[in-house]
């Protein structure tokens, strides 16, 4: 409740939540409407009748204790308000209902724009909100322009074992590393995304199978791992080739 600002109190508290929606304290509406039913019961039920969703139509929260339990509190969207104050069926519903329309026309109303200068002023907001989501779509877009160039630089004749050294290939190349050192930033990699241990595999498959050597790419071969493999180093060129950009930036 701290967070919410009062936009109008002529017959209760309409608020305003710091994202802009319009809210009513769920108490303050039952003691405006006369319900003889307890708040509780009133709520819960009005809540399940009408099919209400918690953290669509509503939210709730923890209030004062009165030497007991704490008391649950609901916030309830205004349209949400609105319907609730509809459905009890008697006057004071009509009112309390025509009530929330007016606190809406007239917050529509101040918040429209009321000169030239005002007018200027959103439409230079709206330019600049349009001008930044373009920016932001055209650094996805560059991100994606530099996967597909991982792709298009990399020999996709042959089988996915030749890819995936290629790739690596490329990774020491981009970081000024040399082959085998990518070949053990790649085994990292693989570890972190599959939660297993290659150096691992690769020997207890050596032991099992009796072989005297076994490089990755032939392991990930025989395993039938190549694709997830390949995935990983995908992962790694593409991640290199975003900060190259965030750097020339």
């Amino acid at each position: 409740m701290n967070q919410l600002k009062v936009i109008a109190d002529e017959m209760l508290p309409v608020y305003e939540t710091s994202t802009g929606e319009k809210v009513v304290n769920g108490r303050e509406l039952h003691e405006q409407l006369f319900v003889a039913r307890d708040f509780p019961t009133w709520i819960q039920d009005r809540i399940r009748k009408y099919g209400f969703k918690l953290n669509e139509d509503f939210s709730t929260f923890r209030g004062k204790s009165n030497g007991g339990r704490p008391t649950t509190e609901y916030l309830l969207l205004l349209d949400t308000a609105k319907e609730i104050a509809m459905v009890e069926n008697n006057e004071q519903g009509r009112v309390i209902r025509k009530y929330f329309i007016e606190v809406e026309k007239e917050h529509r109303k101040q918040n429209q724009p009321q000169s030239i200068e005002d007018l200027i002023i959103m439409q230079a907001q709206n330019m600049k909100d349009i001008r930044t989501k373009l920016e932001n779509q055209g650094k996805q877009l560059e991100t994606v322009n530099h996967r597909l160039d991982n792709y298009d630089k990399i020999d996709q004749i042959g089988d996915l074992q030749q890819r995936l050294n290629n790739m690596v290939r490329k990774y020491a190349a981009q970081n000024g590393i040399a082959f085998p050192e990518a070949w053990r930033h790649f085994t990292k990699g693989f570890n972190n995304a599959y939660r297993t241990n290659l150096k691992s595999l690769i020997k207890h498959y050596k032991e099992k199978h009796g072989l005297k050597n076994l490089t990755a790419p032939q392991y990930l071969s025989m395993a039938g791992r190549l694709e997830d493999a390949v995935r990983v180093a995908d992962k790694m060129l593409n991640q290199q080739a975003i900060l190259t950009s965030k750097e020339l930036v």
